[in-house]
């Protein structure tokens, strides 16, 4: 096999391995008080963990959710994150209506995301986690 095939199979399967575009969700119960994470990509969680979460109230029932995040790496990272809030019965509230919001964090930071409740319905609130670029 000659090195230009050898090189041109070697640019394709780092580009391909390079769109992989499911990432962590940390799931916030604000009425139990529990915290659960989801590991969807392994690549992510071998350079990101959920440091803490908290949860609170803002007044008139809307509710706040917040998820510190650390890098495991002494790299920078771009990632996005996202809230998506949930009624008591599962359902989202306006899923699209907030996009993705960029974080980088350099060497072995911490990052507070919070997000607030679009309405006095939401109960859950569903943090989205992915890679926007890979390590620099």
């Amino acid at each position: 096999m000659s090195f230009s095939k050898v090189f041109a199979f070697t640019t394709v399967a780092v580009l391909v391995g390079c769109v992989e575009t499911s990432g962590t969700r940390v799931t916030v119960d604000t009425h139990a008080g529990e915290a659960s994470v989801f590991e969807g990509s392994a690549r992510l969680s071998n350079r990101v963990k959920v440091v803490r979460t908290t949860y609170g109230e803002l007044g008139g029932g809307i509710k706040k959710a917040s998820v510190t995040i650390q890098s495991l790496t002494h790299r920078r990272q771009h990632l996005q994150a996202r809230m998506v809030w949930l009624d008591a019965e599962g359902v989202a509230i306006d899923p699209d209506a907030k996009p993705f919001r960029s974080i980088i964090l350099d060497g072995q930071d911490t990052h507070v995301f919070t997000g607030v409740a679009p309405s006095a319905k939401a109960s859950v609130a569903k943090m989205v986690i992915r890679e926007n670029d890979t390590a620099e």
